[in-house]
């Protein structure tokens, strides 16, 4: 009895990550070792041996699939992710599956050094255009995960979100193009990042959505364009937030597990006050939905909780589509507004029908139409367009206006 109490007090830390360690090759192990023979026996039943691919490259591609959740390539994968995002937790590693962990704690993707001259020419000229009819034209640069006035990487560590950003803001001003940049905005206001973005997702969080979607108005009624609007449209006390908690894994977190970096909550506002006779039109989708704000502008999905197939956050905005029309005759500036995003602006962009009578959503990277034929025809008074400041460096976000 002595010695197996001597042996358990001489158990160190290391020793219990070993343990797990191994724990989680095995687990790793027995759940692909059949899908290797898989492989290895399609390799080997092949007739033609020009029709053979690497078998490595078979294997490889396999072990891509596994974060394929549609798929059925690896059983619980997201129990696989978990465990090897906990033992990269344990061990302190800053980096995991393409995400670092920031010093508080969020999980980001960093951004390389790019060109924004070409987008920084398509917005101008879309500018331009509109400036040239006499209707209103805002670029808004929303913040990223990456504070501006900060620095909270780990050491070793480089993004160029903000530089990049920076480089855009400074071209569009040039040009003469009104800028309303939020990460000032943010700073300025004192409101932190921590608080602003979520854990395990790039977006901001709802509550910080609603306060970019304040700004907008606010900047636009400082040119005059809103009149004498209630200030309950903006004033966060007139609405209603329901907190779901720890329902939200973001696209980071899908990547590294539950035990990396935590779960998110979950915020869902709601006006205080009657918006009947709202309607939006997703033709995308086939959507096609009137009633109040919360059944015009939410797309809820079922309550199942499952962390790795689940996304709340798509319930903003009706998720992302090339575009959406959104009309409510009871809203009180009777203007035709133009919003063009992506994912990052669905919550700020949802409110905006509570105030405008007109509202067209669109979002670049899904719209294949004639876009010069769509805004001569729809003729916006309102141009707002909304930029994430990690954007410029992501796939088809030049930004052509030019269909």
């Amino acid at each position: 009895m002595k010695a197996i109490k001597k042996r358990v007090a001489s158990v160190t830390y290391k020793h219990v990550l070993a343990i797990i360690l191994l724990a989680v090759i095995f687990y790793t192990a027995s759940a692909t070792f059949p899908l290797t023979l898989e492989q290895v026996g399609s390799y080997f039943s092949k007739s033609e041996k020009s029709a053979k691919p690497a078998i490595t490259k078979q294997i490889g591609d396999s072990y891509l699939n596994m974060l394929d959740f549609e798929g059925n390539t690896l059983l619980n994968k997201g129990s696989y992710l978990n465990l090897n995002g906990l033992m990269a937790r344990l061990m302190g590693q800053r980096f995991l599956n393409e995400r670092v962990k920031l010093d508080n704690g969020h999980l980001a993707l960093l951004n390389a050094r790019c060109d924004v001259t070409l987008p920084a020419e398509n917005i101008t000229r879309l500018y331009e255009i509109q400036h040239g009819r006499g209707k209103q034209f805002l670029f808004v640069i929303a913040p990223s995960q990456f504070p501006k006035y900060e620095n909270i990487l780990p050491a070793g560590f480089d993004d160029y979100t903000n530089r990049n950003a920076d480089d855009l803001a400074d071209m569009l001003r040039a040009n003469g193009v009104p800028v309303l940049d939020l990460r000032d905005a943010l700073y300025k206001e004192g409101i932190s990042h921590t608080d602003a973005f979520f854990v395990t997702d790039n977006h901001w969080t709802p509550e910080t959505g609603f306060w970019a979607y304040t700004k907008v108005i606010e900047y636009l009624a400082g040119l005059g364009i809103t009149g004498s609007l209630e200030s309950k449209y903006t004033d966060i006390s007139e609405y209603n937030i329901e907190i779901f908690k720890k329902r939200f894994l973001g696209s980071s977190g899908k990547r590294t597990g539950i035990y990396y970096a935590g779960v998110d909550d979950f915020e869902i506002i709601t006006p205080k006050f009657p918006t009947d006779g709202m309607s939006v039109e997703v033709p995308g989708k086939n959507i096609s939905k009137q009633g109040n704000f919360a059944d015009v502008a939410y797309a809820m999905s079922e309550n199942r909780l499952d962390y790795f197939r689940s996304s709340p956050y798509s319930a903003y905005g009706n998720n992302d589509s090339r575009i959406k029309n959104y009309r409510n005759g009871s809203a009180p500036v009777d203007l035709k507004v133009l919003s063009i995003g992506d994912s990052l602006s669905n919550v700020p962009f949802s409110f905006l029908p509570l105030v405008f009578t007109t509202c067209d959503e669109l979002d670049m990277r899904y719209y294949s139409g004639d876009f010069q034929e769509y805004f001569r025809e729809y003729d916006p008074d309102i141009l707002i367009l909304m930029v994430g400041a990690g954007s410029p460096v992501q796939p088809n976000t030049t930004y052509d206006f030019s269909g």
